[in-house]
């Protein structure tokens, strides 16, 4: 058997192991509720393509939520009756961008069926692909139900790599991963640019072989089931965890440049011993693995994983991360500094079911659990950066003395737990959630009086959509946001680096930095309120005499502001009130409160309708503002 437990297992648990390193990193839920996930890719965007087994591919916007409409649909060729078959293997062309092509690697047909590998286009929509798109490219017939492998990826030199697995059944009775005539238990190499439907890379390390019967596509021979593997984004290594038999799980690595078609041993060899089970005994020139693991130690099918080549989390520079499959721990090997390799564990304990661990756009890991349904990225929870920023929001702006109003805090009103994460669907991201400050900090008065919380996101400067670290904090009159406590400035779980830094509050459209701010352990100061501080976007804010805001009037929270048509958001107000009486009013903490001062009113002084009208322009009620963000 190859992933000696089925997909499609219900049983969940951890195994907690003793290990003598403290755990370094920490998984952290992005999305749940999938349906056997087993893959994620990214087109170069800030997206997240996530494939279930069963053939649907589903998108993950930055910061989500899971896209309701699949990018792909395929489960009615999809054959995913057996644990280890389905849809298993995605890549987009590294110009997906122009050509809209992407490649997935499947299992189609009935019973044993066959595995594929296929080409598809997409619709106007980009989220969407176009499923009558279909080329098949390459297929083999499978003898048994496992060993399918599944993993396809792009390397550095724009070629496409894919690894079936052996055939299935147990020590490859056929011998097939060391035939050189066939496609089992090898790593295949394509230009999918030229030919039709491909064509052999030149330097294919068979691409001149004398022995007519070796296949011209192979890149690596000798591999038992190559569930996962990736490239190395910095130096264009290949890491392949290839699952083992009975006795040894082993990690695998071709160096950039190595086009010497490189033989892994099985089934003559399983990691580093002599394949127990397999009599007589066979020698030849095989490639040593980087590690093997002893199945004693609880280890069943090894998912190799990536370099971490993200910036994040300078802990983990250099580091390749994989696990297995019923351990479930996160592992890294490092190099030595003479050739060889460190192995580490990250985690103290791990979950049963990671069945990938993959990068996004810029680098960073994220898990994949067909057994839970779970999406998750691996962060260091040890990086630290502070920031102490200082904002206005419009609403409660006081123009007299230059401050704001706390109206809410003086009608016992501001929660004391914040309400992004937990109420409005906002995402933490790197432990950004969740705070909770105390009745002491919102007793206290004068220009350190909190106004209400805001969230801050650090984003990527590569990827300005996607979100490094979240945290929520209090604003006080005076404009500065500090942590929960009132007096510390706020922390993100991220390293040193470089981040564009987004606020946002419940009724306001939030604003961007232009540029990325340079942060660290200690605090950097950041006025969005002055108008030195450049902002993305033409209108990100609004002058109030020689200061900038927020604006107001988002009492929709959806980006934009409007007084007319769908989406408008007058009509919130008038239903918040009682819908049928204007001149009604209530008190609270709502979002339709727009200039926070504690009530929402549709007409009559201080009322909450007549902000937004001003905001788009007044005297054109058609008009809309849009949130600059990118």
């Amino acid at each position: 058997m190859g992933m000696r437990y089925s997909f499609l297992c219900v049983l969940a648990w951890t195994i907690n192991v003793p290990l003598h390193a403290q755990p370094t990193v920490e998984l952290e839920t992005v999305v749940s509720g999938l349906t056997n996930p087993v893959d994620i890719a990214h087109c170069g965007d800030g997206r997240l393509f996530i494939v279930e087994r069963a053939g649907v591919i589903k998108v993950l916007p930055p910061g989500g939520p899971l896209l309701a409409t699949p990018f792909l649909d395929i489960s009615g060729p999809v054959n995913s009756s057996g644990g280890e078959q389905g849809m298993l293997g995605l890549a987009f062309h590294p110009q997906f961008a122009l050509n809209g092509l992407f490649y997935v690697y499947y299992c189609s047909g009935t019973g044993n069926g066959a595995v594929r590998v296929s080409r598809f286009g997409m619709s106007a929509n980009p989220n969407v692909a176009n499923a009558a798109s279909e080329v098949v490219l390459w297929e083999l017939s499978q003898p048994f139900s496992n060993h399918n492998g599944g993993d396809i990826a792009f390397g550095p030199d724009g070629y496409l790599y894919f690894a079936p697995g052996d055939g299935g059944s147990a020590n490859d009775p056929g011998n097939r991963a060391q035939n050189m005539s066939l496609g089992y238990g090898k790593v295949h190499r394509i230009n999918v640019d030229i030919g039709s439907p491909y064509s052999i890379p030149p330097n294919n390390p068979f691409a001149t072989a004398n022995n007519a019967d070796t296949l011209r596509t192979i890149f690596a021979s000798g591999l038992r089931n190559p569930f996962r593997f990736g490239f190395d984004a910095l130096t264009g290594d290949l890491w392949i965890g290839d699952v083992g038999q009975s006795a040894r799980e082993e990690v695998d690595r071709i160096a950039a440049g190595d086009l010497s078609g490189p033989n892994f041993g099985w089934r003559c060899r399983e990691g580093t011993i002599a394949s127990p089970g397999v009599s007589p005994a066979c020698n030849g020139a095989f490639t040593e693995p980087v590690i093997d693991h002893d199945q004693s130690g609880g280890w069943c099918s090894v998912i190799g994983g990536r370099v971490y080549r993200g910036t994040r989390y300078p802990s983990l520079a250099g580091r390749y991360i994989y696990t297995d499959y019923c351990l479930g721990t996160i592992r890294s090997l490092r190099p030595n500094g003479g050739g060889g390799w460190i192995s580490e564990p990250l985690t103290a304990s791990g979950s049963f079911g990671l069945a990938a661990i993959v990068d996004d756009a810029v680098g960073e890991l994220y898990t994949v659990n067909t057994s839970t349904g779970v999406i998750a990225r691996i962060i260091d929870p040890a990086a630290v950066v502070r920031l102490s920023p200082k904002l206005v929001l419009e609403g409660p702006y006081d123009s007299g003395p230059g401050l704001m109003i706390d109206a809410l805090r003086t009608a016992g009103l501001v929660p004391l737990t914040e309400p992004y994460t937990t109420a409005l669907g906002y995402s933490k991201v790197a432990k950004g959630g969740g705070e909770v400050t105390t009745a002491a900090v919102l007793n206290v008065a004068g220009n350190n009086a909190v106004v209400d919380w805001v969230r801050v996101e650090l984003r990527s400067t590569a990827q300005p959509t996607m979100i490094a670290a979240s945290a929520q904090g209090l604003l006080q009159r005076d404009g500065d946001v500090m942590a929960a406590d009132g007096v510390s400035p706020l922390i993100f779980r991220v390293g040193p680096g470089s981040y564009h830094v987004t606020v946002r509050h419940r009724n306001h459209l939030a604003v961007m930095t232009a540029t990325g701010i340079s942060l660290s352990a200690t605090a950097t100061a950041l006025d969005l309120s002055a108008a030195a501080t450049a902002t993305y976007g033409t209108n990100a804010r609004k002058d109030l005499g020689t200061i900038r805001a927020l604006w107001a009037g988002n009492a929709q929270v959806d980006a934009q502001v409007r007084y007319m048509g769908d989406g408008n958001d007058r009509d919130p107000i008038l239903v918040r009130i009682g819908g049928s009486v204007p001149t009604a009013m209530v008190t609270g903490y709502y979002p339709e409160d727009t200039n926070m001062d504690g009530a929402v009113r549709y007409v009559g002084e201080g009322n909450d309708r007549d902000p937004i009208l001003v905001n788009i322009g007044g005297s054109v009620p058609t008009n809309f503002l849009v949130q600059q963000l990118p």
